[in-house]
């Protein structure tokens, strides 16, 4: 019992974080969204342990533990490909800036050999 109050508590804090990070914009809502689903079924899960076995059967899957490691690994691949996508971007942005930088520079350059000819 007091495991389940104390994975209670965590998941309401986390809310409660989700929240106040949304608030202050520091989070889109795509990404609240999946995380208060996330922290509102542990906390369901938790007060009702039954309904992760009616859920596992329901997918045809053995046991209710089996089912939430199956949703963690969906959501833990959807934010890995939605880090890479964004790693991708930055990298790009970043080659982009180089890349301009560095023919400022040149031009510069060209600029400062033509005054001191």
């Amino acid at each position: 019992m007091i495991f389940k109050i104390l994975i209670i508590l965590v998941a309401t804090w986390f809310i409660f974080r989700l929240i106040k990070n949304y608030n202050q914009e520091k989070s889109d809502l795509l990404n609240f969204m999946v995380w208060l689903i996330v922290w509102l079924a542990v906390i369901v899960f938790m007060v009702h342990p039954t309904l992760g076995s009616d859920a596992a059967k329901f997918f045809g899957i053995g046991r209710g533990t089996d089912l939430v490691f199956f949703i963690a690994f969906i959501i833990m691949f959807y934010f890995v490909f939605r880090l890479y996508t964004k790693t991708t971007a930055v990298e790009s942005d970043v080659t982009e800036t180089v890349k301009y930088v560095a023919l400022i520079n040149h031009k510069l350059d060209e600029k400062n050999r033509r005054k001191s000819k």
